[in-house]
C-alpha cells in the first residue's frame, strides 16, 4: 500500500493544485522585495475574496473593532502581507479541497482551524525565530492534511479503512493504525504531499512530517512541530477534535503550561478566544 500511494503521489492530476491566487501570494511572499501595493493589486483582481479579507480582517481572529479596515490595502497595512496570506489560505483551501463525508467538512474545518489559531497564539509565546513564528497558522491550518490526500490517492482504500476501524473503541494511537494499513501515518503522506505539489517554505513540510512527536516541555528549546503537537492536543482536549480520535487512553500530560508559562484558567480563555475566531471564520466560509 505504501508503495502504490508514494507512485500516485508523484502522478499529476490526482491532486487538487492550489487557486492561482494562493500560488501567485507564495511566490510574492518568497519575493524580499514584494510589497503592498503587489499584495493589494493581485488580491483586488478577485472582489469577492476581497470582500470576504476585509470582513475577516476586521473580525475578532484579528481584533477588530478598533481602526476597521475600509479596503484591501487597509487591510493589507493593519495586518501585513504574511497575515494577509493566512486569510487567503483560510478561504480558499476549505473551498478547493473535499473533505469526506465521514469527516464532515465542518468539523474537519473547525479542528483545523483552531490548531492554526493556538499554534500562532501560543507561538508567540515560545517562538523566537521569526521564520518558525511566521509559519505557525499556516502549519497548524494544514497539519491533517495527509488525511484528506488519503482520500485523493487511494479512495477506496481509504474507505475500507474507515469503514472497517472502530476508532473509540481502538486501544492504538490514529498513526499506529494508519501505518499498519497504509504503511505510512497521515503526518508522514501530508509532509510529502505538501513537499510535492504546494510551494510552501520547508519548515512547514519537515513540521507536519515531525508532529507525532512529543510536545512543548519546560526547558526544553522548542521546535515548530512540538508547537503544532502541542496546539492539537489542546483542540483535542477541548472537544474540537477532527473524527478519528481513537479510545487510545494516555495520562493527561498538562506539562505544555508550565512551558508556556500559563495556567489552566489562561489555557480557558485563550481557548474560548479561539472558539468566537472559528466563529468568525465561519461565517464567510
Amino acid at each position: 500500500m505504501r508503495e502504490l500511494i508514494s507512485e500516485k503521489l508523484k502522478t499529476s492530476g490526482y491532486l487538487p493544485p492550489l487557486p492561482d491566487v494562493l500560488l501567485a501570494l507564495q511566490k510574492l511572499m518568497n519575493d524580499p522585495d514584494c510589497d503592498v501595493e503587489d499584495a493589494r493589486r493581485l488580491i483586488s483582481s478577485d472582489p469577492v475574496l476581497s470582500s470576504r479579507i476585509i470582513t475577516m480582517a476586521n473580525s475578532a481572529l484579528f481584533a477588530g473593532g478598533r481602526d476597521l479596515a475600509q479596503n484591501i490595502e487597509d487591510a493589507i497595512v493593519r495586518l501585513g502581507v504574511s497575515a494577509v496570506l493566512e486569510l487567503c489560505y483560510t478561504l480558499e483551501l476549505p473551498g478547493c479541497i473535499k473533505v469526506p463525508q465521514t469527516f464532515g467538512q465542518t468539523r474537519y474545518w473547525r479542528h483545523s482551524l483552531a490548531v492554526a489559531i493556538l499554534s500562532r497564539e501560543l507561538g508567540s509565546k515560545v517562538l523566537t525565530d521569526q521564520e518558525e513564528l511566521d509559519a505557525c497558522y499556516l502549519t497548524g491550518l494544514v497539519h491533517d492534511i495527509g488525511l484528506l490526500a488519503y482520500d485523493y490517492l487511494v479512495p477506496e482504500q481509504f474507505n475500507q479503512f474507515l469503514l472497517t476501524t472502530d476508532f473509540p473503541a481502538s486501544d492504538q494511537s490514529l498513526e499506529s493504525l494508519e501505518k499498519n494499513f497504509f504503511g505510512m501515518s497521515h503526518a508522514e503522506l501530508g509532509s510529502a504531499y505538501l513537499s510535492e505539489w504546494w510551494p510552501v517554505p520547508a519548515i512547514i513540510v519537515e513540521a507536519i512530517r515531525d508532529q507525532n512527536g512529543s510536545g512543548l516541555k519546560m526547558d526544553q528549546a522548542p521546535s515548530l512541530a512540538q508547537l503544532i503537537s502541542t496546539a492539537n492536543q489542546i483542540a483535542n482536549e477541548y472537544d474540537i477534535a477532527n473524527s478519528l480520535e481513537t479510545g487510545q487512553k494516555i495520562s493527561t500530560d498538562e506539562s505544555y503550561l508550565d512551558a508556556l508559562k500559563m495556567t489552566r484558567e489562561e489555557m480557558d480563555e485563550l481557548v474560548d478566544w479561539a472558539q468566537v475566531g472559528i466563529l468568525a471564520a465561519e461565517s464567510v466560509l
